[in-house]
């Protein structure tokens, strides 16, 4: 198990920065497939997304695709929705007394599962999160304890009480993992999580000093632990005077490993007075880091954006690496690099920014992107085959 108090090791491979370069191919766009709309409102097959004064509230609204199923969780009425790719809803998990009882499901007990495949879980969700499915479609998804069950923790200068609830794909409930795993110390704040290829879940936690990753068998048991450390972040040189910031850290999936996106800031000196007074964005790399051995065993250098950054959007089997960058034109660019840091294909995203509200992307193990538009009167759940990108790549196919 990997020490949270001991600097991980740091053995990168400086060739790699070098071997980026674009495949040729102009940015051309790629067109969004459109497979169903939700409406705005309250109903089991709706998303509760009202705003107030013209605020959206801060609940969070997660998507993930898994073999073409949609899992839709919806913070402000705490409920997860899974739809075919046809938008019919199949199964619901929801808090009774935030939600109206369900007319098209069958209400099933969580301790005895469903025997249909329609079927309705009530559950007494506090505050939704982060949500993942794993191969036999079972969930996983952050809770929020009320407040006499957090804990302080003062060594990291957070509250803890998030906890990762699962339940098997009849809408039984398993158990919830913490910390040591099933029934442990609270989490800090969650912003990621993921199972791999082993069905192992990767779990990414937040404080105010670091990033930590967790990751659990299928049964619930920690393997391992790591703190990424900001104060402690890879630098391009040792006698580097570049400011490193940790932008987003991604879960892999083929082997046990994270995905660490890093920007490096310069500072702006006056030619006259010789004295700084700024700094200014300088590069930006992706490292990973092999957490069987706690050694980083790579990175890439992300290619100039003009003057954007790129969002590290997560990555597909084979290391395939997926950002996205807002253009000045107001368009998303999407760029696949692979781990010898070479543009596998640079498209422009098909989204219509007009009266969008809200974007949540998600990218599946085989390459598939998938997206959930909210607009201010309707929600798009779409996908872009982007598998068909990769050289390698292995998608699902909904007319199968």
């Amino acid at each position: 198990m990997l020490s949270c108090r001991a600097p991980l090791a740091v053995m990168v491979l400086p060739a790699l920065a070098l071997l980026w370069a674009c495949d040729g191919s102009s940015t051309s766009v790629l067109e969004r497939e459109n497979l169903f709309r939700l409406e705005i409102g309250r109903l089991e097959d709706q998303l509760d997304l009202f705003a107030i004064d013209g605020v959206l509230p801060p609940e969070k609204n997660r998507v993930v695709m898994r073999d073409g199923l949609f899992f839709v969780s919806n913070g402000v009425s705490n409920k997860i929705m899974v739809f075919n790719s046809y938008g019919d809803l199949l199964s619901l998990y929801y808090r009774p007394d935030a939600n109206p009882e369900p007319v098209s499901l069958a209400i099933v007990d969580d301790a005895d599962g469903a025997e249909s495949t329609r079927f309705a879980v009530p559950y007494p969700f506090r505050r939704t999160g982060e949500i993942a499915v794993d191969r036999n479609k079972s969930i996983a998804i952050v809770d929020r304890l009320s407040i006499e069950r957090t804990v302080d923790d003062t060594e990291l200068g957070v509250r803890l009480d998030n906890v990762v609830l699962r339940f098997d794909d009849n809408g039984r409930f398993i158990d919830y993992l913490g910390q040591e795993g099933v029934g442990g110390t609270p989490f800090p704040v969650i912003d990621a999580m993921r199972y791999n290829a082993f069905d192992e879940l990767t779990v990414v936690c937040t404080t105010t000093r670091s990033r930590i990753v967790y990751v659990y068998t299928a049964e619930g048991d920690l393997m391992y632990r790591a703190e990424i450390r900001f104060d402690r972040l890879p630098v391009p040189a040792p006698d580097s005077d570049d400011v490193a910031v940790l932008d987003e850290v991604v879960p892999g999936y083929d082997r046990r490993e994270v995905f660490l996106k890093v920007s490096y800031f310069r500072p702006s000196i006056d030619d006259q007075t010789g004295k700084q007074y700024g700094i200014y964005f300088d590069h930006a790399r992706i490292y990973w880091i092999n957490l069987d051995t706690g050694l980083y065993e790579g990175y890439v250098t992300i290619p100039d954006a003009n003057d954007a950054q790129y969002e590290l959007l997560g990555v597909a089997r084979n290391d395939q690496m997926f950002l996205a960058a807002r253009t000045e034109e107001g368009a998303t660019e999407l760029v696949i690099l692979n781990a010898e840091g070479r543009v596998v294909r640079r498209r422009t995203l098909d989204i219509d920014e007009i009266d969008l509200v809200q974007r949540q992307l998600h990218l599946d193990a085989s390459g598939i992107l998938s997206a959930m538009l909210v607009y201010s009167d309707r929600v798009e759940l779409s996908w872009w085959r982007t598998d068909r990108l990769l050289q390698r790549g292995i998608g699902f196919d909904r007319n199968q």
